[in-house]
């Protein structure tokens, strides 16, 4: 091992000072090499890739931030008294407009209206789901102007449930 570094200095001794120059660039080179593909390479590459996904993790984490807001409001409510579900139903049909109008056949409730706002639709959703305690078995909307049309079919709570 000695005769080989012994060798090597040697001939680096009796290299010209053009080639010492150029070995000591050729190992600059590649030690800067080394360094970029190692190193700084896959954190550029990974920077980028976050940047890219950023907006998507952002509008994902909304999206849970809301789930969780809804949640924590439905364990917040009280399960007080039974509610007559197809009143409260009956009476929230003055949201969607003249033209909605409820059936109800043992448990289920067919709720038909016609040109019925989306905020309005929503709204009577969201009575249906959280106050009457209702859980939506069929829905076949169709929009035209931005007015909703169609009809709903809601499971009821059984009598005396809250």
């Amino acid at each position: 091992m000695q005769s080989l570094r012994n060798a090597g200095q040697a001939r680096w001794s009796q290299a010209s000072a053009r080639e010492q120059t150029l070995v000591r660039t050729a190992i600059g080179v590649l030690l800067l090499s080394a360094v970029w593909f190692i190193a700084l390479r896959p954190a550029w590459v990974s920077l980028k890739t976050t940047r890219e996904q950023a907006p998507l993790v952002r509008a994902q984490y909304e999206q849970v931030l809301q789930l969780q807001a809804e949640a924590l409001a439905l364990r917040a409510q009280a399960p007080g008294a039974p509610v007559d579900a197809k009143a409260v139903l009956q009476n929230g049909l003055s949201a969607l407009e003249k033209n909605a109008r409820m059936a109800v056949v043992a448990e289920r409730a067919t709720i038909s209206f016609k040109d019925a706002a989306p905020d309005a639709l929503a709204r009577y959703l969201e009575l249906a789901r959280l106050m009457a305690h209702a859980n939506t078995l069929e829905m076949h909307l169709n929009q035209v102007g931005g007015q909703w049309s169609g009809s709903l079919v809601l499971q009821l709570p059984a009598p005396g449930a809250p």
